[in-house]
């Protein structure tokens, strides 16, 4: 029961990671030490069926039942209080890095490695600005509005690309979404249909709910698989340059929750600026929500960090009674 509870909780905290452009649901896995049992488990599904369901139903429960809800707070949170939210998850990521880091401690720094941390940190980054030029450029509304036939094809490989982010620690799948212009017409569709038919019993969209969110499933689906495998054998082969390339996927993503295109069109509403995309209504000052975002920033790290140290003590309680 207790690895079940810290599985389910580590599933909900990757649900609440992957709806957020800028944080990647597999480097909170990895932060919560659970990672790698969660690569192990889908590669062995077909030859350990039990031990494997074991280890990801409650995970997969976990995401599940943080997805639903934060897909709806985040649409809200995004359109008023966008910065402290960012800051909460910034903070959470800086306190909980020790925890990858440990990965490569006393790994001695090669011109190798630190050009793949940098390119890492790089290519994150530009996600991140690439979602600010080009998400003006991309608008699915009215295709998803329609959601004609080709559009549910479409999805599935969407899902792919968004579960190689999922699998690779590090990089966002909700900014890979917001990138390629997916990412708010999904949550905001989701969130139309689905209140369509809790609020006022209107059942005339639940097709193209099931259907929009189900091919993108499978394609997520099909994406864990396939990346998992390659994340499997780049960890058994190369362990200490792939997690050099996380460290610098996560510290990359730090740069990409302050800079990508959804907080760029939140910072234009305090300058004043006319924008385009959803609408953005801070019901904070400028002067209000930075400090109470540093604030945040600060006790989030704090909070992070401590859950790092007393996992480091069970490890070496563990490591001094074998």
């Amino acid at each position: 029961m207790k690895s079940f509870l810290k599985r389910l909780f580590a599933g909900m905290a990757i649900g609440v990671g992957a709806a957020i452009p800028g944080v990647s649901g597999a480097a909170v896995a990895l932060i919560f030490r659970i990672y790698e049992d969660l690569i192990n488990a889908i590669n062995s599904f077909r030859t350990h069926i039990k031990d494997s369901i074991v280890i990801l139903l409650p995970i997969l429960l976990g995401i599940i039942l943080a997805v639903i809800p934060c897909i709806y707070l985040f649409s809200l949170a995004f359109e008023h209080l966008m910065f402290v939210l960012i800051s909460m998850f910034v903070g959470f990521l800086v306190g909980s890095l020790p925890s990858v880091t440990d990965e490569i401690k006393g790994v001695k720094s090669t011109k190798k490695y630190v050009a793949i941390f940098v390119v890492a940190i790089i290519f994150v980054a530009l996600m991140g600005i690439g979602s600010v030029f080009l998400g003006p450029k991309i608008d699915l509304d009215a295709q998803f509005t329609a959601m004609p036939l080709w559009m549910y094809f479409i999805l599935i490989p969407v899902g792919i690309l968004a579960a190689v982010a999922l699998s690779v620690p590090g990089l966002s799948g909700s900014l890979i979404l917001l990138v390629i212009g997916f990412y708010r017409p999904l949550v905001d569709h989701a969130r139309l249909w689905a209140g369509d038919i809790v609020k006022t019993g209107d059942w005339s969209n639940f097709g193209k709910l099931i259907g929009m969110v189900g091919c993108f499933a499978i394609g997520c689906i099909i994406g864990v698989v396939l990346i998992s495998k390659l994340m499997r054998m780049l960890l058994d082969r190369y362990h200490d340059g792939t997690y050099v390339a996380i460290t610098g996927f996560i510290i990359g993503s730090i740069f990409a929750l302050y800079f990508n295109y959804e907080i760029y069109n939140y910072y234009l509403n305090w300058a004043g600026v006319s924008h385009v995309g959803a609408d953005i209504n801070p019901i904070m000052p400028i002067y209000v929500e930075i400090p109470l975002g540093i604030v945040i920033t600060a006790l989030a790290a704090f909070g992070s960090y401590q859950i790092v140290r007393y996992q480091r003590k069970l490890k070496n309680e563990q490591t001094t009674n074998e």
